[in-house]
């Protein structure tokens, strides 16, 4: 059967993402699977069963149980459920140890379009960049020019973060592991003083690639409808 002339571009167009983005991730066993359901805004299930936990990034928690919900943790959820529930995409699993703590395959989804799911969660500000091991040098820069450009234009979460009273204060970070302090949650924990990195701001301290610590209560909560 022959395709309709834009559709058939379509589809070539998407192919040559996928295969330009298997080059550049280096993923030796790429493979396409329909998403079955969103877990929240970083994490998937497959039509195999299959959980897998996005590379590179990080989304605002749901909640559970006491905990509550974390700003923008709806919106991004909605978001990537919108582009990837119910469709045919490709998975470009990390090389070597390649999955998390959880046993979740730490991947890079690639949408029927060609367009990464990864970068797109960062671009339109439903998250923010999330620095660990395995991380194709490639892959980072990528997730890092989409954090900076929502940055630029304050997209999705980042208005509101940014203009709150806990954006002005300094920060520090700790140089080997990516993440940062607020200056009263650094005295709880560990980090060397030649690891120290200091931040004048919020901003800073994202625009450098480095994320909040878990253990430091800096996300903002969700309130209301959000």
């Amino acid at each position: 059967m022959r395709l309709p002339g834009k559709i058939a571009l379509a589809v070539l167009v998407g192919a040559a993402f996928f295969v330009l983005r298997l080059a550049l991730v280096g993923a030796a066993s790429a493979f396409p699977a329909t998403v079955d359901k969103c877990v929240d805004g970083d994490t998937l299930i497959l039509d195999t069963g299959e959980r897998v936990r996005l590379a590179g990034i990080d989304t605002p928690e749901k909640g559970s149980g006491k905990t509550p919900a974390q700003y923008y943790a709806r919106e991004a959820h909605r978001f990537a459920a919108r582009l990837t529930q119910g469709k045919r995409v490709n998975v470009l699993p990390l090389s070597g140890a390649s999955r998390d703590r959880h046993k979740r395959l730490v991947a890079e989804i690639i949408l029927p379009d060609g367009r990464s799911l990864n970068e797109e969660l960062l671009r339109k500000g439903m998250g923010y960049l999330y620095l660990h091991r395995n991380l194709p040098e490639k892959l980072v820069r990528r997730l890092q020019a989409a954090q900076r450009a929502a940055l630029d234009e304050r997209e999705g979460c980042w208005k509101k973060v940014l203009s709150s009273r806990e954006a002005r204060q300094p920060y520090i970070g700790n140089s080997k592991s990516f993440r940062f302090f607020s200056p009263s949650c650094l005295r709880q924990t560990s980090v060397s003083p030649k690891r120290q990195r200091r931040f004048d701001d919020l901003e800073a301290a994202f625009r450098a690639g480095y994320a909040p610590a878990r253990q430091c209560d800096i996300w903002p909560a969700a309130q209301g409808d959000e």
